[in-house]
Formats: structure tokens, C-alpha cells, sequence
């Protein structure tokens, strides 16, 4: 019996600590999807041959976002908006997406998303109040430079992707967007991350993934039913261009491929081109083609 009590024991205390450990790391791993590490870097647009001021915005709940405005002349201007866990400073896709944007005559507006870069606000929300900061990014746009916004687009990436389309879904917002690997349903692609952690840590990663749902939706103050780009498939208002990528391990062609679809039946200017690359990779290994493409579909839409 004092041999059945301890063996008891002992299996309740192996469970109760074990319960703890996955809490532990549900709870340090929504910490840091929250408030993820600041990305800076120390290029400017100066340094591609453009001219820009450094600007402020103030979102209607008072954080302040940081960014850039480079005027080329126009009165188009076009928005660049990172990812998560990124920031204007981007070499990958950031970078080349604001040279190619203004060699080719477009205003730019590059800013830090909440959370991100030097922009203000300790939390992200991964995309719900980041396109509400957006529109009110255009929204001063339009209040301080009337003669640059005449046109206005916006080409995201990732978590900027899946903003880029929020803002599409507004009528009369957009001219022209852009979505380069956007998330759909970020409740699989938050499941994807954690697959990219291998190991002990990555295990544990993978059983604590609901209680890092619930942890981080609480700390956000979202619903991740409201970060499911379906629900704005059939409300897509502007001309939008979506780009897929066969090696991308965050989000599917096929999930894509079904928001393009849904999105087509009510709006016929909805484009889709898939590549061979991973997530937000077509940019560095298609540079020619992705200029032509992203150009080429701007013009056609924004002038």
C-alpha cells in the first residue's frame, strides 16, 4: 500500500510539473510573440539615391509610428509595409521594394509597424490594429500632403501582406494593393512557426500551442477568428496583386490560392502569381521579374 501511495505520489507530482513546464513555455513564448525584439539597421533611403524626410504619425489610440517619406515628384504614393518581427530596415524584401518603388517615380511611405523598428507601443496585435494604424498613416497622407496622394497603394509583406489586404477591404481606401506571402489563416501559420523550432524546445513549443493561442489573443486583446483573411475575401474592393511561393513553410499556395479564388468572384482585378520561392523570397531571387510584375500592375491600376 505505502509502495502504491508513493508510486501515486510520485506520478501526480511527474504531471503537475510537467503542466507547469508547458504553461511556462506558453507563457514565455507569448511574451515574446507580443513584444518581439526591435529590428533597426542603419541604411537610409539616401543611401539607395533618394531623397526622404523622416516622419511621425500618431494612431488614433496614441501610439506613435515612425517612418519615412520619399517624394519623387508624383502624385501617387505608395505604402511599404513589413512584417512581423521586421521593420523598415528590412534587407530582404524592405529595401529592394523601396528602391524599386521610387527608380520607378512612386512616393513612398515606409513606417515601423507598432512594436516594430521605433515606432511606439509595446505590443503587437499581429495585424487587427496595425491596418487601423495604416489607414490612419493615409489618412495624414491625404491631411499633410494633399498633391502626393491623389493615387494611393500599398504593397505588405507577411503580417504586412495580411494588413495590405484588411486595407484593400475598405472601399475607396486603395488604388492598387500588393500582398506578397500574406498569412490567411494565422492560426495555421502561427502552428507552422512553431514546426520551424526542432529539438526538446520545439516539442514542448508544439504541445503548449493552444495555451500560446489563448495567452497571446488575451495579451493582444484579439480573437484570432478576426486574423483569418477569409472573412475579407468577398469585401476586397481594390485592384490587388497576390504572390505565392511554392517553398514558403509559413503559409500555403493553396491557401492563397483559395483566398484568391474567394476574392475573385466579387472582384475581377485580383491577380495571383506563384513562384518557386520561400516566404517573401521572390523579391531577392526573381529581382527583373518581380519589378516588371509589381510595376507593370501598379501602372495598370494606379498610373
Amino acid at each position: 500500500m505505502d509502495f502504491l501511495t508513493t508510486a501515486l505520489a510520485a506520478a501526480i507530482g511527474i504531471v503537475v510539473g510537467f503542466t507547469a513546464v508547458i504553461v511556462a513555455v506558453a507563457a514565455a513564448a507569448s511574451n515574446k510573440m507580443v513584444s518581439p525584439p526591435r529590428a533597426k539597421g542603419s541604411w537610409t533611403p539616401k543611401d539607395l539615391g533618394h531623397d526622404y524626410e523622416d516622419v511621425e504619425v500618431v494612431t488614433p489610440d496614441g501610439v506613435r509610428l515612425r517612418g519615412w517619406f520619399i517624394d519623387k515628384g508624383s502624385d501617387k504614393t505608395v505604402l511599404a509595409i513589413h512584417g512581423y518581427t521586421s521593420s523598415r530596415w528590412d534587407e530582404t524584401y524592405m529595401k529592394p521594394v523601396i528602391d524599386i518603388l521610387a527608380r520607378n517615380g512612386y512616393n513612398v511611405a515606409a513606417f515601423d509597424l507598432r512594436a516594430h523598428g521605433e515606432s511606439g507601443g509595446d505590443r503587437t496585435t499581429l495585424g487587427k490594429r496595425e491596418a487601423a494604424d495604416m489607414k490612419a498613416v493615409i489618412e495624414w497622407l491625404k491631411r499633410e500632403k494633399p498633391d502626393k496622394v491623389k493615387k494611393v497603394g500599398a504593397i505588405g509583406y507577411s503580417m504586412g501582406g495580411a494588413v495590405t489586404i484588411m486595407l484593400a477591404s475598405e472601399p475607396g481606401l486603395l488604388d492598387a494593393a500588393v500582398a506578397d506571402s500574406p498569412y490567411i489563416d494565422i492560426m495555421r501559420s502561427g502552428k507552422r512557426w512553431v514546426r520551424r523550432v526542432k529539438g526538446v524546445l520545439g516539442a514542448l513549443l508544439r504541445l503548449a500551442y493552444p495555451l500560446i493561442v489563448r495567452f497571446t489573443s488575451s495579451k493582444a486583446g484579439i480573437r484570432p477568428e478576426e486574423l483569418n483573411m477569409m472573412r475579407y475575401a468577398d469585401r476586397v474592393k481594390a485592384p490587388m496583386l497576390l504572390i505565392a511561393g511554392e517553398k514558403d513553410d509559413l503559409v500555403t499556395v493553396n491557401e492563397i490560392r483559395e483566398f484568391y479564388e474567394a476574392a475573385r468572384r466579387k472582384n475581377p482585378n485580383i491577380e495571383l502569381w506563384v513562384t518557386g520561392s520561400a516566404h517573401v523570397r521572390t523579391v531577392e531571387d526573381r529581382p527583373r521579374e518581380y519589378e516588371e510584375r509589381i510595376i507593370s500592375f501598379l501602372r495598370k491600376h494606379m498610373g
